[in-house]
């Protein structure tokens, strides 16, 4: 019995590395590819990371949106005028504040939020799907090591 435990740890030790960044390669080429959010606009991941935020957080000026991100308000300011472009935000003037623009979305930018939090949580039905057979004790230990891998990255 201990021999085979020893080489089902090798076992494992040797594979369980490599299907990590399998996984998270294939995740990543599947996550970064740009999609229309049920838009009829071409969206990339910064993109719509940046709707996401502004529909979380509605009616900020461009340097709250960058502060409350940690990115300049140049990146900020360059992804707007993107958004703006293809009609997902509009900016207004601040009713509490009239020298201060607040960015919005537009009812298309609020088509591809609705459809940005759809395919999250496809996403999180395909992750449980893959763990709904597990034990507390299972899903625990997979919650634990991925905490650990996440503070050593």
């Amino acid at each position: 019995m201990y021999t085979i435990v020893n080489m089902d740890r090798k076992f494992y030790a040797d594979k369980l590395p490599r299907k990590l960044l399998d996984v998270i390669n294939r995740f990543n080429e599947t996550d970064k590819k740009a999609r229309s959010f049920g838009t009829d606009t071409v969206l990339h991941l910064s993109e719509i990371h940046l709707v996401e935020f502004i529909g979380d957080n509605e009616k900020l000026s461009v340097s709250e949106i960058a502060r409350r991100n940690n990115i300049t308000k140049g990146a900020v300011s360059q992804t707007l005028i993107r958004l703006e472009g293809k009609k997902l935000i509009v900016k207004a003037l601040n009713p509490e504040n009239k020298s201060q623009a607040v960015v919005l979305l537009t009812k298309k930018g609020w088509t591809a939020y609705c459809e940005h939090k759809k395919y999250h949580e496809n996403i999180n039905r395909v992750i449980l799907s893959c763990v709904q057979d597990k034990s507390g004790k299972d899903m625990e230990a997979i919650y634990s090591f991925l905490e650990q891998l996440e503070k050593l990255l």
